[in-house]
């Protein structure tokens, strides 16, 4: 009989001393678990909102729509010097690409007031939906009239996608077109 109380009164202080000291995760309790194993895929980082395509996408569109002015969003190119006077025709949705800890690239096209048309790689940073940003000194012109200023490419060791410069390859004169070359 002793016994029986025993074991009564300690199915009854364990789930309270559980309570207790802050642990509610009721289906653990239930399910007789290990709380650092706990079932049905909890997990504390998924109580974090995450981080979509959609998100990305979204926040970039606002960031470029909140600085633009009268539809026209400016940019100060780095390669040319020029300042583009752009107005934004989509932003893609179809990729979230990670390139560093925290940061997102996505690419938004435009058509220039020069009759260009270019596509711009904006990255966000942020560790959920709730706190992004846009690094506004990466910005980029990554293509004009869909020629490449750089290229993306997968790194499988970093699980990264990394910038690549492209090499671009000059004409040198055939031999005998360019003086004191036979």
């Amino acid at each position: 009989m002793k016994l029986s109380v025993i074991v009564k009164k300690g199915l009854i202080a364990c789930p309270v001393m559980l309570f207790l000291s802050g642990w509610t995760d009721p289906s653990v309790l239930c399910a007789g678990e290990h709380p650092e194993h706990p079932r049905g895929g909890y997990n504390v980082e998924e109580q974090k909102p995450r981080i979509t395509k959609e998100d990305v996408a979204k926040f970039a569109e606002q960031y470029i729509r909140k600085n633009s002015q009268d539809g026209v969003f400016k940019y100060h190119d780095k390669n040319t010097g020029k300042e583009l006077e752009l107005t934004l025709d989509r932003v893609h949705r179809d990729n979230l690409s990670l390139t560093k800890r925290d940061e997102y690239f996505v690419c938004a096209d435009f058509k220039g007031k020069d009759n260009n048309t270019y596509d711009l790689d904006f990255f966000v940073q942020g560790t959920d939906k709730g706190n992004l940003r846009i690094d506004k000194t990466s910005i980029a012109v990554h293509k004009v009239n869909g020629k490449e200023n750089y290229s993306w490419e997968f790194n499988k060791k970093k699980d990264l996608w990394e910038k690549k410069s492209i090499i671009i390859e000059k004409e040198y004169p055939k031999k005998g077109e360019h003086p004191g070359f036979p």
